[in-house]
């Protein structure tokens, strides 16, 4: 709560910066290393050059809110060599964001899931983190909004709102929209970020290779998140790898919860213009 609220209160934003930004368990990491090698393709760097295969997505941007007072996250921010901007991690609400922030005409950058994966999704990483507690315990919380960053509906509806009011400044993507054509995704997401690809064959080559550096499966079987440990909170990193595909909530819901959460998230986005239950 401490660095939660020292962010909101002395957090000072650059106009070149880039915050991305989820409820969690809805892409953070694929999307932090998407947008981590589309800014690398600028960088004067050899192929052979790759952060990720060395660090761990979330010790590369970790979360500003509970990380705030961290060296980590401060070394981060005071860091002067940083000419292209930062790229920038937080799982607040639009609501919950500082003033400054939303006042700063930075980038934000926001992914959202449908909302039956998210659950299944959130429920393994507790079960790693706290230990086995049944499914249908995670689906009241969810259901009832009783989760570490409150409701996912009133999280995503803030930034699908505020993306159709500031469009140039904040960009709404949608996990299975990234699996489905990520080619498409990745080129809007690099024209938002102020990163277009080239034209032509050089362009689909910087594609290609975004793409292939950011796979999920090329990150789970790399050794540092196969065996390392983000130290900042002693996190085995294989803890955000699973399966990363959509609809496996198939295989853990049964069709009453999938019914109410249906029927939960219709009601909350009613009127709002956005669907997450259409894939």
């Amino acid at each position: 709560m401490q660095s939660i609220m020292a962010f909101r209160s002395e957090f000072q934003p650059r106009r070149d910066d880039i915050l991305l930004i989820s409820f969690p368990k809805t892409g953070t990491t694929w999307l932090i290393a998407l947008c981590h090698n589309i800014l690398s393709l600028d960088d004067d760097e050899k192929e052979e050059v790759d952060v990720l295969a060395k660090m761990n997505p979330h010790e590369l941007v970790p979360p500003l809110d509970v990380n705030f007072l961290s060296d980590q996250v401060q070394d981060l921010l005071l860091n002067p060599g940083r000419s292209k901007g930062r790229l920038l991690q937080t799982h607040l609400p639009y609501n919950c964001l500082p003033e400054s922030v939303r006042n700063s005409g930075c980038k934000i950058v926001h992914v959202a899931r449908n909302p039956k994966d998210t659950l299944v999704s959130m429920w393994h990483f507790y079960n790693k983190i706290f230990g086995p507690f049944p499914v249908e315990r995670a689906a009241e919380s969810f259901c009832s909004g009783v989760l570490p960053c409150g409701s996912f509906y009133e999280h995503v509806v803030g930034y699908w709102e505020e993306s159709n009011k500031r469009p140039e400044e904040v960009l709404f993507l949608k996990y299975e929209e990234l699996s489905r054509d990520p080619e498409e995704q990745v080129r809007k997401l690099a024209s938002f970020m102020r990163r277009p690809f080239s034209s032509m064959e050089d362009g689909d080559a910087e594609v290609e290779k975004v793409l292939r550096r950011s796979s999920f499966n090329r990150l789970k079987e790399l050794e540092v998140n196969k065996n390392g440990v983000w130290e900042l909170h002693r996190l085995p990193n294989n803890t955000f790898f699973r399966k990363g595909t959509v609809g496996d909530w198939k295989c853990y819901l049964t069709p009453q919860m999938a019914k109410r959460i249906d029927q939960l998230t219709r009601l909350k986005l009613q009127g709002t213009g956005l669907s997450l239950d259409d894939f």
